[in-house]
């Protein structure tokens, strides 16, 4: 199957999910998110990377997850048609892209969204490709941040795809390298 056929077969089952239900998911991954910085405390001192979810999309209720886990998060600006991250001056505004004010950094570490998500680590996103061009070359740990329901065996990829090292859903942390569950 292509990607296109996938993607929209997967934004699909994602857009029949309520608001309710998607509120639901997402604190529940936020409780694997804080589960799994409490595995890896080294990360919270360093800066990561959050996003701003779009519709029907499962993401880190960071309230939440800030108020349990001292962790600095950046967020997805637009920099000349590109993208970059930039740590917010108070609580993240914004729809794709974080509202002024801010100040640009470099991310030590990346929850990254997607539409699917490969056993493997492989990553289905939207299809602008601005994941994957931020981070081709970045040694950073990526982890996506995804509904259980999108995690599938076969992901199309193409080279300049990025790959996920670990995966967090509302159900388990999964660990791409070691292929375990936790």
């Amino acid at each position: 199957m292509g990607k296109d056929i996938l993607r929209s077969e997967m934004l699909r089952s994602l857009n029949t999910l309520s608001q309710d239900e998607i509120q639901v998911l997402s604190f529940s991954v936020t409780n694997q998110i804080i589960k799994f910085l409490k595995m890896f405390p080294e990360l919270t001192s360093q800066v990561g990377a959050g996003f701003l979810p779009l519709k029907a999309e499962i993401a880190p209720v960071y309230q939440e997850l800030l108020h349990s886990a001292p962790v600095t998060l950046a967020y997805p600006i637009s920099k000349d048609k590109l993208m970059s991250f930039a740590i917010p001056v108070g609580m993240p505004r914004g729809g794709i892209w974080l509202e002024k004010p801010y100040h640009e950094v470099a991310p030590d570490w990346f929850f990254v969204p997607g539409v699917a998500f490969g056993w493997d680590g492989k990553r289905l996103g939207r299809g602008k490709g601005f994941y994957d061009r931020y981070l081709e070359q970045s040694k950073a740990i990526k982890i996506g941040i995804a509904w259980s329901g999108q995690v599938i065996e076969t992901i199309p990829v193409e080279s300049h795809d990025c790959h996920m090292d670990f995966i967090i859903t509302e159900k388990f942390c999964w660990d791409v390298k070691q292929q375990v569950k936790f």
